[in-house]
């Protein structure tokens, strides 16, 4: 009997393919007579691969387990790192970590926020040097750059970094308002710079809103003072109020405005009654101008052949120009008749106060034997301006 060396399958001696596995024969009958065994190993390669998939995937596994807690230890470190400022440390921990674990959010958020605390630091260093340079706005610029850096993020190292932000702020502020301080400020300087530290609780801050105040009281008190000597007194007690309104209390401006209103009130009360006096003063006045304006000076008659000359002289008393004066006298004889009246005009037109004029007039037909004739003033008329 012939068997297939290849399969083992009965075959004929004639044949020359195998009619189950199709392969040809051996010529030699000899090599037919040895019949092969089937292989019984065939299960073990499905075995063997599933064997090596699960060590390759076991491996993977642990692999990725090492790298994940290597990674979480370093995240760990970074955080204990940034927890003691020491955010550079803690910056090269989460690099560490992000090298065992590339997508590692929670890793890559951290290090965004050290990147920025790192920046925020050298920008209060750089704060502090421009302070004693008295750069105090460039001051303000870098810190409102880092708050609004740090406006952000979130968390507890946030928040002490915005305290520290806040704290050079208001140092910032004192340095300028004790600066300015030194350097002649206004009295709205004063005010403004008060107004500006007015929410800082720090000592330092009281000390500067005690010299502050103290140079602010004493301005506004000089100014005031000034003022009231100068008797505007509604301009002194606005002075003294517009300083009240930033400052809590002054006793030294209290008393000065109480001293403003009494002086206020005199005053007030001395002007009417030199208000009273001028218009008594004005009426009587008036009342010379209308009716005592002139003073007669002189008044005289002179014969000369026949005519009768008769002059004289009056002063204005009057405290205003007067002009169109209108002498009015009559010639009297020894036995009081009255022998010729007439009215002339005194020149210059216009007298002024205290200004003499002069009148004449020649009669030509006056005829009287009595050897003592007397010329005597009737009535002075005038106009006033």
């Amino acid at each position: 009997m012939s068997f297939c060396p290849n399969c083992g399958s009965q075959v004929q001696e004639m044949e020359t393919f195998c009619v189950s596995c199709g392969k040809r024969l051996p010529e030699d009958i000899l090599k037919r007579k040895r019949p092969v065994k089937p292989s019984k190993k065939w299960w073990f390669l499905p075995v063997l691969s599933i064997l090596i998939a699960c060590l390759i995937i076991g491996s993977v596994y642990v692999f990725q387990r090492y790298q994940t807690n290597k990674a979480l230890s370093y995240f760990n470190e970074a955080e204990e790192m940034a927890q003691i400022g020491d955010y550079k440390q803690a910056l090269t921990l989460i690099d560490f970590a992000l090298e065992y674990k590339e997508r590692f959010p929670a890793a890559e958020q951290v290090g965004a926020f050290l990147k920025v605390a790192i920046q925020t630091e050298d920008q209060f260093k750089q704060v502090k040097t421009t302070l004693d340079e008295h750069h105090f706005q460039q001051s303000f610029d870098i810190l409102q750059q880092s708050e609004e850096s740090l406006q952000h993020f979130n968390g507890d190292l946030v928040d002490q970094l915005m305290e520290q932000n806040m704290l050079l702020k208001n140092q910032t502020m004192l340095a300028q308002a004790t600066y300015q301080l030194s350097n002649d400020p206004s009295r709205d300087d004063l005010k403004t710079l008060l107004w500006e530290i007015q929410d800082i609780s720090e000592d330092q801050a009281a000390d500067v809103k005690s010299q502050i105040t103290e140079k602010l009281v004493s301005m506004t008190y000089k100014k005031a003072t000034a003022l009231l000597n100068d008797l505007q007194f509604s301009k002194a007690l606005l002075v003294i109020d517009d300083t009240m309104k930033v400052i809590e209390s002054s006793e030294q401006l209290e008393s000065l405005k109480t001293t403003i209103n009494k002086e206020k009130t005199a005053f007030e009360s001395a002007q009417e009654e030199r208000i009273e006096q001028a218009i008594t003063a004005f009426e009587e006045e008036q009342e010379l101008n209308e009716s005592h304006a002139i003073e007669l000076k002189d008044i005289q008659l002179q014969k000369d052949k026949d005519t009768w000359k008769v002059t004289g002289e009056l002063k204005s008393v009057a405290t205003v120009p007067i002009h169109s004066i209108l002498v009015k006298y009559t010639v009297y004889d020894e036995e009081e008749n009255a022998l010729v009246d007439n009215e002339v005009y005194v020149f210059p037109e216009t007298l002024y106060p205290n200004e003499v004029g002069k009148f004449e007039f020649t009669h030509y037909d006056m005829e009287s034997e009595a050897k003592q004739l007397t010329p005597k003033m009737e009535e002075i008329t005038w106009y006033l301006d």
